[in-house]
């Protein structure tokens, strides 16, 4: 438990997060996302600091995390690798890596207010039950080339993990263009991922302009996943 004495006026705000809470990286930020590639070593403890916004976070690794929330009992949270989970914001915490392992994960942080926030294939929201669509025909799939899982989904975007074979492309139908693409490590923006068309990587994410053409290439020799976030209008 967090002991008393931390009160709220000792928090590290959400505004200044990624300046003041030396696990937490900012590597990407626009008007709706705010990207966050966290790690706490192992036996290791982040400061204690707010979210404003709702966001989810994609575990890079199995782990185990001890989720020390201010005014709230700890939480034990284990996740498998590429698990998603989404969490509510408007709070604050610490998070404690008991394990012998860092905690890798990435953070992306929704800036506008979500609503009708929902499962669709992952237990993002483990207190609602899984709605998983059937695949859709080839005709209707929001992008060639990649296998789609879709994860969740709120009134505002959806997520899904697109996976990439070797040597294929990744490309969007008209519907979803105006995706976020995230890169689940950088290493794969570098030397695995190249971007065809315009718009280039920051961060690890790929955010093409409006009306671009653009597609996704997997040059090396595995399987590479990335995170695509679909605002609903592009559903």
């Amino acid at each position: 438990m967090l002991v008393a004495v931390q009160t709220q006026a000792q928090t590290i705000p959400g505004a200044v997060l990624a300046k003041r809470e030396p696990h937490h990286h900012l590597v990407y930020e626009d008007a709706t996302l705010r990207v966050l590639r966290v790690r706490v070593p192992a036996h290791d403890t982040t400061l204690l600091h707010e979210h404003d916004p709702d966001y989810f976070w994609i575990a890079l690794g199995a782990s185990e995390v001890v989720n020390a929330k201010l005014g709230a009992p700890d939480a034990i949270i284990r996740s498998s690798d590429l698990s998603i989970h989404y969490t509510v914001g408007k709070f604050a915490h610490i998070a404690r890596n008991p394990g012998a392992s860092p905690f890798d994960n990435i953070t992306v942080e929704l800036l506008p207010q979500q609503t009708n926030v929902r499962n669709l294939c992952e237990l993002a929201v483990a207190s609602q039950p899984l709605d998983c669509p059937p695949a859709p025909a080839k005709s209707a799939r929001r992008f060639s080339g990649a296998s789609e899982y879709p994860a969740f989904a709120t009134d505002q975007l959806r997520v899904s993990l697109v996976s990439i074979a070797p040597g294929a492309v990744m490309q969007p139908s008209a519907s979803a263009k105006t995706v976020w693409v995230i890169a689940l490590d950088t290493v794969d923006a570098r030397r695995a991922l190249s971007i065809v068309g315009a718009g280039r990587w920051v961060g690890g994410t790929f955010r093409p302009a409006a009306g671009t053409d653009w597609r996704v290439r997997n040059r090396g020799n595995s399987v590479v996943r990335v995170l695509a976030v679909i605002p609903i209008s592009a559903r």
